[in-house]
Order: C-alpha cells, then sequence, then structure tokens
C-alpha cells in the first residue's frame, strides 16, 4: 500500500543539514513523521570540502529524525545546492517498429534515453534531465505522448550537468552512513515543490532560492523549468560584509544580522546597537542606519546578479508571475523592497506549503527546500521503482504507480542513465 511507504530527504546545504522523514497518509496526503536539523560541517558554497566532518553532519541530522520518526532510514532523495551548473537543451528521438503503433511508458523512456549527453567528460555528469517537449509525427506542442499513435517520438529536453566529484563526494558522504542515495535533486527544483503554485509555474515566475552559499535562479513556464543558473553569494556574504565593516568576530555578525539588520537605510531608524568588537574596544555602538546600508548593497548586488541571469535567458520580460524569494536571506527586512526595484515587477516571499506533522518553525523560507527535497521525492521517488516500506524493508513499487521520467542511480552504477 503506499499509505505505508516510507520518504526521506536530506538537504545538505551550506549553513545547516536537514533530514526530514513522511509518510503517504490514506488520503494521499503528505505526513511528517520526523526532523533532523543540524549545523552544515564540510560544506562550502554548497560544496562538500571536507568528507569526514559532512559525514558526521549528515550523520547527526540522519540519527535526528529517526529517533524522531521511530524508523531507521534506508534510503533518501538528497537535496544539493552545488554551483558550477550547465544547463543545455538536447533532442531525443525514437521510432516504432511497426506503423501507427501506440506510444508507452517505454517508448517514451527509450526516447528520453537518446536525449542522454553522452559525449560528457568524465568530471560532468548529468543531475536532470527535464522533458520539455513533445513532437509526435511532427506534431509539436504535444505535453503527454503516452497512447498517441505514431511511427516517430521526439522528445526535447532540458539537460543540467553538474561537477561529478562533487555529486560523487556528495553521494558517498551520505552513504557513508548507511543511507542510499535515490537521487540527486538540484535546489531550483526542489524549492518549487514546495513554495510555488501552479499558476505561478504555468504563467511564468523567476525563483531566487538566496541560501547560506549561493543562490539559484530558476525560470518556470508553462508548468517546467525553463532554465536555471547558480550565483556563488549568498546570505553568508551579507554576514561577512558585517564582520569586515563592523571589525566584529563573525558570530556577532551574523546576531546582528538576525536581530537588527534590515536592508532598507530608509526604514532601519536612528537607534544604536551596542555589539563586541576586535581589539582593545571591546564594545562599540553602531547605528541601525549604518548596519542598513552595508545589507543594503550586498543586497542589490546579489539582486541585480539574478536579474543579469534571467536577462541571460533570453526572456523578453520578467515572467507575469513575477519573483519568488526563498532561502534564509528571503526573511532579511526590506529585501522585498529592493527586489521590486531590480525586477520591476511583483514579488513575493515564498514560504513552503503547510504539512501535516510539520514541526514547529518550518514554515519559513529557509526550509523551503528542505521540504521541497521530501516533496519531490515523495511526488517522483515512486517513479524509481524502489522504495522503503515502514518496517525498513526494500520492495518493487507496483508498475501502475512507474513511470520513465524518474531518477535511475547512475552514480552507482556508473553507467548513462537518465536523472530527473
Amino acid at each position: 500500500m503506499i499509505k505505508d511507504v516510507l520518504h526521506a530527504s536530506i538537504d545538505v546545504g551550506t549553513s545547516k543539514i536537514c533530514t526530514l522523514v513522511a509518510r503517504l497518509r490514506g488520503d494521499a496526503s503528505p505526513e511528517i513523521l520526523g526532523a533532523g536539523v543540524v549545523p552544515s560541517q564540510g560544506v562550502a558554497k554548497g560544496i562538500i570540502v571536507n568528507i569526514a566532518e559532512a559525514q558526521q553532519s549528515i550523520k547527526s541530522a540522519i540519527d535526528e529524525a529517526s529517533k524522531s520518526a521511530g524508523f531507521p532510514i534506508k534510503s533518501a532523495h538528497v537535496g544539493s545546492t552545488g554551483n558550477n551548473m550547465e544547463i543545455f537543451t538536447r533532442w531525443g528521438s525514437v521510432r516504432s517498429s511497426y506503423y501507427n503503433a501506440p506510444i508507452s511508458r517505454d517508448v517514451l523512456g527509450r526516447a528520453m534515453e537518446s536525449a542522454y549527453p553522452g559525449e560528457l567528460p568524465p568530471e560532468r555528469r548529468v543531475i536532470h534531465l527535464i522533458p520539455q517537449g513533445y513532437s509526435v509525427d511532427g506534431l509539436k506542442g504535444v505535453k503527454n505522448p503516452i497512447g498517441m499513435h505514431a511511427l516517430k517520438l521526439d522528445v526535447e529536453t532540458l539537460c543540467i550537468v553538474g561537477p561529478a566529484t562533487a555529486a560523487e563526494n556528495l553521494v558517498r558522504s551520505v552513504q557513508g552512513n548507511g543511507v542510499e542515495v535515490q537521487s540527486i535533486i538540484m535546489a531550483g527544483m526542489a524549492t518549487a515543490e514546495s513554495a510555488l503554485s501552479r499558476d505561478e509555474k504555468e504563467t511564468g515566475v523567476v525563483l531566487l532560492e538566496i541560501g547560506a552559499g549561493c543562490t539559484t535562479v530558476s525560470v518556470f513556464q508553462q508548468g517546467i523549468l525553463l532554465n536555471a543558473a547558480v550565483l556563488p553569494v549568498g546570505g553568508m556574504q551579507f554576514t561577512t560584509d558585517l564582520a569586515v565593516a563592523l571589525s566584529a568576530p563573525y558570530s556577532v555578525a551574523e546576531e546582528v544580522k538576525v536581530l537588527h539588520g534590515c536592508a532598507t537605510p530608509e526604514d532601519a531608524g536612528d537607534e544604536r546597537i551596542e555589539i563586541e568588537a576586535f581589539g582593545d574596544r571591546q564594545t562599540v555602538k553602531v547605528e541601525r542606519k549604518e548596519i542598513s546600508r552595508y545589507l543594503h548593497d550586498r543586497a542589490e548586488e546579489v539582486l541585480r546578479l539574478a536579474h543579469l541571469k534571467v536577462t541571460g535567458f533570453g526572456l523578453p520580460n520578467i515572467p507575469p508571475a513575477g519573483v519568488v524569494l526563498c532561502g534564509g536571506a528571503a526573511k532579511l527586512p526590506g529585501i522585498q523592497k529592493i527586489a521590486r526595484q531590480v525586477f520591476a515587477c511583483p514579488v513575493r516571499i515564498g514560504l513552503p506549503e503547510p504539512l501535516e506533522g510539520m514541526p514547529e518553525g518550518f514554515q519559513d523560507p529557509a526550509y523551503s527546500a528542505s521540504l521541497g527535497t521530501l516533496l519531490w521525492g515523495m511526488r517522483n521517488g515512486i517513479q524509481q521503482g524502489i522504495v522503503q516500506k515502514l518496517n525498513g524493508e526494500m520492495v518493487i513499487a507496483p508498475k501502475s504507480l512507474r513511470t520513465n521520467s524518474g531518477p535511475l542511480r547512475w552514480f552507482k552504477s556508473r553507467a548513462k542513465r537518465l536523472a530527473l
């Protein structure tokens, strides 16, 4: 039964590791059974730089989630905010062995398989291969060709490629704790699962996930991911700017940003804040407006870089649904106002959709990617054909529940496989 299937996700971020365990209830709605959140170690700008430290942080998050859920975690979908992604279009095609044959899921899978970029160098790996549209015997604009009769099927895909070493280090850090990696999910796709509405994705929207180490820029139109990019700047740069400008320890700068930060100086007020500082001064008083100016400059820079990326995607205008801000930096007061000025369009803060059993404090843009990774796994993970039951047993899902759009574990086999 689907309601007896256990789902798990591990979001490996620069500032925190978040593990979630959930199940599908009888009415097909998700219910969170356990959660584990720990500070991230061994991760910089979304990339693992110390496997031993990262593995220990992941272990702590897994243990915490398993304890609260009451079940061991055997497999999980893993969210990644890594940078240095390449995104390009690939076409795949398959012909029927006889005329006017109906298109099945197997045929669709072979078409997707043919779109796989076989010429990739060994240092690059496919992270996602996303169908964008289909052509049936030359008829374009088909969204779901299954059941149609045709001689030839063409599929247009969006291929997301990342560094092989970074992906393999992430897999090794998770599997080193005895947890099978079912798939790696890019932050933009994960966040969209929890923070975007269907109408926004259909109409067209820009999603900015401003995490601690990097910012993911994603554009959705007609219900699919149109393009994406990762910027190597995020919330940690805001804190670093304050630490340098105020000659204060990083921990103090982070506290000042969270408690007193504001990205719009005109809204900061005249309050003076006493903070700890380096040197013989021990403490200094700083105007909140001064703090705000540093945060404003960094926020404007990040948003303008994101705007340049969106422009570089070839869009004539910002999509009608505007911009949705997610990630921890989206909580910075005033950043929504700056985004409106930079993008000249509607802007909102993207909160994750509420789920049954959601821990207190998770209705927060900082957890959009974590919850989105879980939702992506629950909505797409069963497509892999292997799921974990509540008693820990690994079982094969019924054929009727599988599709060819699910991710195959090419990391383990090192074979050329789809990764969607």
